[in-house]
């Protein structure tokens, strides 16, 4: 940090106004460090426990699949995929709503309020006797985890520097998979609870999870960091100096959410399409936690090995997410990792339909899962680096998570139960969406290049910020 010899007055706008002068010595590097390191603490453990449980709440449905409630729900033909398709439209639909409230509710009251909500819902999964109930406990459950991935994703930008967020977005999502990823191990001993109490095996896979979630929201209300303007582990010095340091590395002050924010974001084409680059390696996501036990099923693995192959993957995503994202900060890039995650999946797609053994399909699974699950840690920061205004973010990450849900209806749909076992019409879609990443990687690439090399040879503001430039 350098050294100043004036002292910096920063004026906080918005909700919680306050003219904070101070001299920057009074935050040295190693109190610098030390608040973030609390920070870290203080959100990505909570956050990312929470991420799993609704990953998990939303995901089980695969697990509890391939040992009865087929049988028991008649969730024969297309039926399956609609139980997985009605859960993305409330998802969907209020992502852009929910974020638009937090900042004036607060991030712990209203989070613990959703988390105690899909809890709820995910534990009556267990009791459900036809496939209307499934159907209509899919659609609460997608109204209640609407709210809470865009939240998230807001908190983390909220928090820190350009070139520091997608170490902590990587951990938090991939760090959520890399614990929904034992959940095949975890369902298969809740499976194995077959008969106790008079329930079926299958019901136990959602009821406790469901337990689990809504005991976990206590700690997370009394644990959870608030925005940095709310803190209340923060002292006002340290307050104003966690917002200045995100002005200086950004150039923005904090805003209250207006209309005007709301048409600003919806009206650029650059958030729609940096998000839809979110939305389809999220189908691709999806389509890998919803059947590859279903595949892994269909190569002739037992219900215990398929259940519990599906966990290595996840474990591998976490591993190569961590070293990606550690990578793309330090060289300050993007759209290369998006690029080439994208041609790893195209790989792994080619092995599952056309590899010519089991260790091929396998060995498939493992590059389908890295590459979706580490593009999109990628692209959240994309956006989050490229979309300057703190209240202009508020709506353009809830836009992109909203391209999410469109791609997990996409994933819901494209693999059907009589395409298997190599659910190639399925992996056809998805190459296809691979394509349509790179494509609009690329176009944006260039189109970010350019911009910059205006603003560098020409002085051109870009975005409204003196200084600002794309992250490429």
């Amino acid at each position: 940090m350098e050294d100043h010899e004036s002292k910096i007055s920063v004026t906080i706008t918005g909700e919680h106004k306050e003219n904070a002068p101070y001299d920057e010595s009074t935050i040295s590097p190693q109190e610098e460090r030390k608040l973030i390191r609390e920070a870290d603490w203080r959100l990505l453990p909570c956050l990312t426990l929470l991420y799993a449980l609704s990953f998990i709440d939303r995901t089980s449905i695969s697990n509890a699949r391939i040992v009865g409630m087929t049988e028991d729900l008649d969730l024969y033909g297309n039926r399956y995929n609609i139980v997985l398709m009605v859960f993305f439209i409330t998802y969907t639909i209020f992502e852009i709503p929910s974020n638009t409230i937090i900042r004036r509710i607060g991030v712990s009251r209203y989070l613990t309020t959703l988390i105690v909500c899909w809890g709820v819902v995910a534990m009556c999964f267990g009791f459900v006797n036809t496939f209307a109930q499934m159907c209509g406990l899919r659609v609460l459950l997608g109204l209640f985890e609407s709210g809470f991935n865009p939240a998230a994703l807001y908190l983390i930008s909220s928090w820190y520097k350009r070139y520091e967020v997608q170490k902590r977005v990587a951990f938090w999502f991939i760090g959520g998979a890399f614990m929904s990823g034992f959940n095949g191990i975890i369902c298969y001993g809740l499976s194995e609870m077959e008969g106790v109490g008079g329930v079926r095996g299958w019901r136990w896979i959602f009821i406790i999870p469901g337990i689990v979630t809504i005991i976990l929201a206590v700690p997370f209300y009394i644990f959870v960091s608030d925005f940095p303007e709310k803190a209340k582990w923060l002292d006002s010095t340290q307050r104003a100096f966690m917002q200045r340091r995100l002005f200086e590395d950004r150039g923005e002050e904090l805003e209250k959410l207006q209309r005007k924010h709301l048409i600003e974001a919806c009206k650029d084409w650059k958030v729609w399409m940096m998000g839809s680059l979110m939305g389809f390696p999220t189908a691709g996501g999806y389509t890998m936690a919803f059947f590859a036990p279903s595949i892994l099923r269909g190569l002739g693995y037992s219900v215990a090995a398929s259940q519990c192959l599906a966990t290595p993957p996840y474990v591998a995503a976490a591993i190569c997410s961590v070293g990606i994202a550690w990578w793309a900060d330090k060289i300050k890039r993007r759209a290369p990792f998006i690029i080439g995650l994208c041609l790893l999946v195209i790989v792994g797609f080619l092995l599952i339909g056309w590899g010519p053994n089991n260790g091929s399909r396998l060995v498939g699974i493992f590059f389908g899962v890295i590459g979706n699950f580490c593009a999109i840690p990628t692209a959240i920061a994309f956006l989050m680096n490229n979309t300057p205004g703190a209240a202009k973010r508020q709506i353009a990450i809830p836009i992109q998570t909203t391209m999410g849900g469109i791609g997990g209806v996409i994933g819901a749909v494209v693999f059907r139960a009589q395409d298997a076992p190599t659910f190639r019409p399925g992996l056809y879609a998805s190459f296809t969406c691979m394509a349509i990443t790179i494509g609009f990687t690329l176009f944006l690439t260039f189109i970010f290049k350019r911009a910059n090399r205006r603003a560098d040879e020409e002085g051109v503001v870009l975005e409204g910020v003196e200084g600002f430039r794309y992250t490429l």
